[in-house]
């Protein structure tokens, strides 16, 4: 009876020791790669590149343990946007997906050492080969679109973080009612969808944003039979997606040395908080 005593401590204690061990050892980097590529491929539109955020949570926390990011990746997480995996991924590529997220969570993952560089991010900003680019909307210190608000005022005093968050992760969050979208029926019956600018007593100015860059078109009032507020915004929210996270740092280190006059140090620890994910005000 001693024996067989001895022996369940035993192996309860090798188990011990094996599960300690499997929390200790570095991640394998041929399961990190892997395990990005397919983050890239399955995950980044939602969350962003490396994890920073943007239709779905950012995946920064302690919590996020190889035990718990594999059970999420497997099963999903009813009642949200994040499916299961189970029959579209196999084990192997699921551990290696959790791998990839846990070894974001260390102290030492290349992304920590990223900075914004304020004169890139001005080249993005203001990119005419992208339809995309900020400036076809925003004006920033008067120069660039009417779509939207000047990012000089609408971004003065805000923190890194702040900025970062309305570029990426809530877009539509704090829309400004200036700038609300509407639907536009015309006389002949099309319907138009953007932001409604300038008028006179018979013209109105409307940015057609079914598309970017926006349209602007020139409307007679007595052309038009309806005109309604209408929800979501002409920002898109998929800029975690479309840009690398070194220019999303590069535009938040810009906007917020036009917004401020101080040149900035935006960092990754300036945008996520990498000890809880949560971001840093």
């Amino acid at each position: 009876m001693k024996a067989t005593g001895s022996r369940m401590w035993m192996q309860i204690i090798m188990w011990a020791l094996w599960t300690a061990l499997a929390h200790a050892q570095p991640a394998v980097p041929d399961q990190v790669a892997a395990g990005e590529k397919l983050f890239r491929a399955s995950c980044q539109i939602c969350h962003g590149q490396a994890g920073v955020g943007s239709r779905a949570p950012t995946l920064r926390s302690s919590r996020l343990t190889l035990e718990y990011v594999t059970g999420v990746i497997t099963n999903g997480k009813p009642g949200t946007m994040m499916p299961s995996f189970e029959n579209a991924l196999s084990p192997a590529q699921i551990r290696q997906l959790a791998v990839y997220l846990r070894s974001l969570q260390q102290p030492d993952s290349p992304w920590a050492a990223l900075r914004g560089s304020p004169s890139s991010g001005e080249r993005v900003s203001f990119d005419t080969e992208q339809k995309f680019s900020c400036h076809v909307c925003h004006s920033i210190q008067g120069r660039g679109g009417r779509v939207g608000p000047d990012l000089t005022i609408k971004l003065k005093g805000k923190a890194p973080r702040e900025i970062f968050e309305k570029i990426v992760i809530v877009p539509h969050r704090s829309a400004d009612p200036a700038y609300a979208s509407i639907a536009v029926v015309l006389r002949g019956g099309d319907r138009l969808v953007g932001v409604k600018g300038e008028e006179t007593d018979d013209t109105m100015r409307f940015y057609d944003t079914s598309a970017l860059p926006p349209k602007v078109l020139t409307l007679a009032k007595a052309d038009i039979v309806s005109a309604r507020a209408v929800s979501g915004s002409a920002m898109p929210s998929d800029y975690a997606s479309r840009l690398p996270l070194q220019q999303l740092l590069d535009v938040v280190a810009f906007l917020k040395l036009r917004a401020d006059g101080k040149t900035p140090s935006v960092g990754f620890e300036d945008i996520i908080d990498t000890r809880s994910g949560a971001g840093r005000r």
